[in-house]
């Protein structure tokens, strides 16, 4: 995998969310920004940001670093 700066990824996924959300939770309250999600929601997003890399970078051939 390549480098990523894993924090910015989930940052910017998360930013994504709530511009495609129009800044509402799913129950109609404001989305948080991202300073105020907690350690916990935060990683979330970071581990789903590194999902995504994974899951869209080429296959690294057998024998290569």
């Amino acid at each position: 995998m390549a480098r990523h700066d894993t924090a910015a990824l989930g940052r910017l996924a998360f930013t994504a969310y709530g511009e495609q959300a129009g800044g509402l939770t799913h129950d109609g309250r404001r989305i948080p920004g991202w300073e105020d999600l907690g350690e916990s929601v935060q990683q979330a997003w970071i581990a789903a940001a590194i999902a995504i890399v994974r899951a869209t970078a080429p296959a690294r051939e057998e024998g290569t670093s």
